[in-house]
């Protein structure tokens, strides 16, 4: 019950102003968490109406509902709700799988800082400009079962839903649900046992038995089932290429589309959106795939400022999610070349123009930190630092800390420049203790 006052999957979508002037992540649920807190309610009182109407029977035995509750739950919780949440909830999936992906190269970047951390010119660190050219929230679907073997393993579980972006950002409701689910199960498992063994007859026990049997099948049931989805999308996406390959372009989109149907999170995968994009210049349509097509042709082929003008039209609202967002992975990356080629100012505009769309942004809110830096702006500094850990608030990864005492070093740094001493020791401990 209290999975249901919790939330299960949070994923910052934006930065607001708190209160206390301070910065607070704004974070959203995919659709998902309502279905199955709708799901776990309708169990409850199934399995309470179920021993309310048969408490008289002479036969009946309460522990008998409440166990094929807690079981049913227990299974729905723990597989279905991270497989259909991550498969499914495509923007949400997405989103938190780039920021997993943003926090992992952010590791580098710190790691990189550090060996330059007793010269005097370590402010003049580069950025890693790891941003992915080939964005996956989830591996590439297997066209069939067989492929589904201990070798992928890995991807399978991905596949599942416990995914880096699931665990990074799976809340304190969706642990309640599953141990709720089980302790439900495990105690009246318990309580049928001592009634067994008081009335000296052991049928329930035989029952639990066939539950515990059931139980076992149950569970890889569910998985395949919350697989079969991967397998299909993955044979769509065969086919897809097939049809390319024998000039059939149409019948290519049709596929891709359906393959996109099965699986939603796949219209986010770069190699998807390019095939798309290509199919479309081939087939003579002016769509924003085939747009995003070009301005990442001209970033692979050195025309910079033609690809940066591009990714800019792309970045419009009107233009569909997941165009937007690869658009915006091109803009960032162009933004970082600028900044390490030493044009500071200018990859610090683009900075702050890309912040204004996602505030999410690690990567670029860790370089428009260091770009604040060199220019000894230390207010815009102290600002860039609050909504960047106000973001980071919301993950699980323990090695978050390292990142944010890195960024407070650097305002401490300031702080001594400008001989701020009130805030130095602040900065000097959040540096020390994140």
């Amino acid at each position: 019950m209290l999975s249901l006052c919790l939330p299960w999957f949070r994923v910052p979508v934006s930065v607001r102003e708190d209160l206390h002037g301070g910065y607070e992540a704004v974070v959203t649920e995919p659709v998902t968490t309502l279905v199955f807190k709708t799901f776990l309610v309708l169990v409850l009182l199934s399995a309470w109406w179920i021993g309310n109407r048969h408490r008289r029977s002479a036969s009946f035995n309460w522990t008998t509902p409440m166990i094929v509750c807690g079981c049913l739950l227990f299974l729905v919780i723990t597989i279905a709700y991270p497989a259909l949440t991550i498969q499914r909830c495509a923007e949400v999936s997405a989103h938190g799988a780039w920021l997993q992906e943003q926090h992992g190269s952010l590791d580098g970047d710190v790691r990189t800082a550090q060996q330059y951390a007793y010269q005097p010119s370590q402010w003049e660190v580069d950025v890693q400009n790891n941003v992915p050219r080939v964005f996956e929230a989830i591996p590439t679907p297997e066209s069939s079962f067989s492929a589904l073997r201990l070798a992928n393993f890995a991807s399978v579980l991905v596949w599942l839903g416990f995914s880096p972006a699931f665990t990074q950002f799976a809340s304190l409701g969706w642990f309640c649900g599953v141990f709720g689910s089980f302790l439900l199960t495990a105690s009246f498992s318990r309580t049928l046992r001592t009634k067994c063994v008081a009335a000296l007859t052991c049928p329930d026990l035989r029952w639990a038995r066939k539950q515990a049997i059931g139980f076992a099948f149950g569970a890889p049931l569910l998985c395949l089932l919350c697989l079969v989805p991967v397998v299909i999308a993955g044979r769509e996406l065969e086919k897809a290429q097939t049809a390319v390959l024998e000039g059939r372009y149409d019948d290519s989109l049709r596929h891709l589309d359906w393959a996109e149907v099965w699986m939603p999170v796949l219209a986010y995968h770069t190699d998807i959106l390019y095939q798309r994009g290509w199919l479309d210049q081939k087939s003579g349509a002016n769509s924003w795939p085939a747009h995003l097509v070009s301005a990442i042709r001209e970033e692979k082929e050195g025309f910079h400022a033609r690809a940066a003008q591009h990714y800019t039209e792309l970045l419009d609202p009107a233009v569909p999610r997941p165009v937007r967002d690869e658009a915006f992975r091109g803009a960032l990356r162009l933004a970082i070349s600028d900044f390490n080629t030493g044009l500071v100012d200018r990859a610090a505009f683009r900075f702050t123009e890309l912040l204004a769309i996602d505030p999410t942004s690690l990567k670029a809110n860790y370089a428009l930190q260091l770009a604040d830096f060199r220019r000894f702006r230390k207010a815009c500094l102290e600002r860039d630092i609050a909504q960047f850990t106000a973001i980071y608030r919301c993950f699980q990864s323990r090695e978050k800390g390292v990142v944010i005492a890195a960024a407070h070093g650097r305002l401490a740094e300031l702080d001594f420049d400008f001989q701020d001493f009130g805030k130095l020791g602040d900065e000097m401990r959040a540096a020390v203790q994140p």
